[in-house]
């Protein structure tokens, strides 16, 4: 029975060892250093010269990232026959002969990022003419200037993704990818492209993606990639994009200009399945308002196929001739709009997600006329906002969960403003002058109060500098609020929270409570994170050790102590951040910090910015001199350190009158008789 059993065990043994192996890949070390897992064998940063040829036979990954190869010789991967991927990024590869892919029928993705290809393009044309089956191939970082590219990419029809990043590539023309007929993804990014030439890509027709950000284009006055997906045309100095007037459906879904300088909304397609709109930080703003439409124009003259064709467009028009109602993104922050132009918003009829903010907007409306019920978020703030107009009811607004306000000028708000945004779940009315109604608010005395009670959906609310004094007011009741910021106000209590204070988890109390004597924070159980710097406080609240926060920020106060005692108090075993920069702390009571800074998972970002206070010269904890430590040491010792230096004082004072004593003794008698002898009568 026990022989039975120990084959059990075993057998049991072999087989949890066995699927251990399935799990980790069957790791293994060879003897060149190489790791191979499954069918990936993993080589970098061995300092190779060469491929290894000790791997087995049957791999289909080979990477060889950072190391020293420079050629790849026609026999080099022969070994490899059902090679799949291959990756030779940061090497010093300089050569490929003519038939290195050969024997690599399989050989689909290339990865030849980071090496010193532009020194001998020619040779590596001639090597990757051999790769038939190609489709993925990475040429990014190789210094390769436009004649280089054209040479590279001849024969390479089977290429599907083809990536140019980081090279020195400045003008594009019809021979740049010519023959690339299945090419699908095409990055160009961080090159120095200032001009790309008419049927640059007229021949890519199946190309989705198209990468031109981080460049020096000036402007797109032809648009007429109708195969188009996705066309990234940020972080150049475009200030034009005018699409061509052809009765073709556009199949461009995502378009990015932002970071250009534009002037104007672009000119986009007619017929287009854009849902992605991404515009912001350029120079965009309408101009009828401010001039006459038929004031001024702009006559593009385009060639193509010797044809010229003269399109003139009005500057100053508000009219957007394209389809806007198939947009679901639209971000054009960061520009200059000091008005929308009526039915603009109102055109983006699928919109979801508008970004507005960082602009010169005085008004908005949010009335049904304008803006779709589909929104759901919404961002205003950083414009010059005084007003919200609501001539319809906001009640269309029945989607929208995000709503940012903040960085305004707003004062009067209609009272119930919010009341029918049923879905509102984020809402920041950060820096403006605004008031609150609460139950005691005499509606007849405060009909420009804003009223936030009874908002079921509301659960993170931004109330920062906005000229609150908040004491005993309600002002949240019916509301489910689990993030709060109203630092930068006045606050006389933390009474106007007892209605959200066992839901709250994030609260930020900065430079908010700067005159309290004492702040009581047992009631919020939930809290989890804190931040009550800026505030002078001199004392720590105690409450705080029975809360599991897990951060704290208590930096620019006035503390003069952190009153834990043990890592096993429930504050200690739950921070995982805590801010303590700009205080006062005694350098003679730092017992603190060492809980502090010995528990395990607590990070104090401002650990080098601490700074404690001995004899009124401040000095950084972390660089306290041993001088200092001791003579803390002794002034910390209490009433037994005084005990102990005053007692050996005594004893030696003691000693010494009664060596005087002893030592004036005889003659103090003998006087004392003299003076004193008389006769005695009897």
């Amino acid at each position: 029975m026990a022989i039975v059993s120990f084959w059990c065990l075993l057998m049991y043994m072999n087989l949890i060892l066995h699927w251990r192996n399935i799990a980790d890949g069957a790791k293994h070390i060879l003897p060149s250093g190489c790791q191979l897992v499954s069918k990936v064998a993993h080589c970098r940063y061995l300092q190779f010269t060469s491929i290894p040829q000790d791997l087995p036979s049957d791999i289909q990954e080979l990477l060889v990232d950072h190391n020293y190869v420079i050629s790849l010789d026609e026999n080099t991967l022969k070994r490899y026959p059902d090679l799949n991927n291959l990756s030779l990024k940061s090497n010093r590869l300089g050569r490929i002969d003519l038939n290195a892919f050969r024997d690599n029928s399989k050989l689909e993705s290339l990865s030849l990022q980071d090496n010193t290809i532009s020194i001998t393009h020619n040779l590596v044309s001639m090597g990757l003419s051999s790769a038939l089956s190609l489709r993925w191939l990475d040429l990014s970082r190789n210094a390769l200037n436009e004649d280089m590219i054209s040479t590279l990419l001849t024969n390479l029809t089977s290429l599907e993704y083809l990536n140019l990043d980081y090279n020195d590539i400045m003008r594009l023309d019809s021979s740049s990818f010519e023959g690339l007929k299945n090419l699908k993804e095409l990055s160009l990014q961080m090159n120095h492209i200032y001009e790309i030439g008419l049927g640059t890509f007229d021949r890519l027709a199946n190309l989705k993606t198209l990468n031109l950000a981080f460049n020096l284009l000036p402007c797109i006055v032809d648009f007429g990639l109708t195969q188009l997906h996705i066309l990234n045309l940020s972080y150049n100095q475009i200030e034009w994009f005018f699409s061509r007037e052809v009765n073709v459906e556009f199949q461009l879904q995502k378009l990015d200009i932002s970071h250009n300088q534009l002037l104007f909304f672009p000119f986009l397609p007619e017929n287009h399945h854009l849902h992605t709109l991404l515009l912001s930080s350029n120079n965009m703003k309408f101009y009828k308002k401010h001039f006459d439409e038929y004031s001024s124009f702009a006559k593009f003259l385009i060639f193509e196929k010797n044809i010229s064709n003269i399109t003139t467009v009005h500057l100053w028009t508000d009219f957007i001739p394209s389809d806007l109602s198939k947009l679901n993104v639209v971000d054009i922050s960061r520009n200059q709009f000091d008005y929308l132009p009526d039915g603009f918003l109102a055109a983006m009829s699928s919109i979801l997600y508008l970004k507005l903010d960082w602009n010169c907007l005085q008004i908005f409306d949010l009335s049904r006329k304008q803006i779709t019920s589909n929104l759901q978020f919404l961002d205003l703030s950083n414009n010059r906002l005084s007003g919200l107009s609501l001539e319809e009811s906001s009640s269309s607004l029945h989607q929208l969960c995000y709503l940012n306000l903040s960085q305004n000028r707003l004062q009067e708000l209609p009272r119930q403003l919010f009341s029918t945004m049923n879905s509102l779940s984020t809402l920041d009315l950060s820096h403006n002058l605004i008031s609150l109604c609460s139950s005691s608010t005499n509606i007849a005395g405060f009909q420009n109060c804003l009223d936030l009670r009874n908002l079921p959906s509301l659960q993170q609310l931004r109330l920062s500098g906005c000229g609150l004094k908040l004491g005993k007011e309600v002002i949240f009741h019916g509301t489910k609020l689990t993030h709060l910021d109203v630092s930068y106000n006045q606050l006389k209590s933390l009474d106007f929270l007892q209605d959200t204070s066992k839901m709250l988890k994030y609260l930020s109390l900065r430079n908010s409570v700067r005159f309290f004597d004492n702040i009581d924070f047992s009631a919020f159980q939930s809290l989890t994170s804190l931040d009550i710097s800026e505030n002078n406080l001199t004392t720590f609240p105690m409450s705080l050790l029975d809360l599991t926060l897990q951060s704290l920020d208590v930096h620019e106060n006035n503390l003069t102590l952190i009153p834990v005692s043990s890592s096993y108090q429930p504050l200690i075993r739950s921070l995982n951040t805590i801010y303590l920069s700009r205080n006062s702390f005694d350098c003679c009571k730092l017992s603190w910090y060492d809980i502090f800074t010995k528990s395990n998972g607590i990070n104090i970002p401002d650990l080098k910015q601490i700074t404690c206070d001995f004899s009124n010269y401040y000095m950084l904890v972390q660089e306290i001199p041993e001088s200092i430590l001791h003579s803390c040491h002794w002034r910390n010792g209490g009433t037994l350190l005084l005990l102990v230096l005053i007692f050996p004082t005594c004893v030696t004072l003691l000693v010494a009158l009664i060596l005087l004593f002893l030592l004036f003794k005889q003659p103090l008698l003998k006087i004392f008789k003299k003076h004193f002898r008389t006769s005695s009568s009897y």
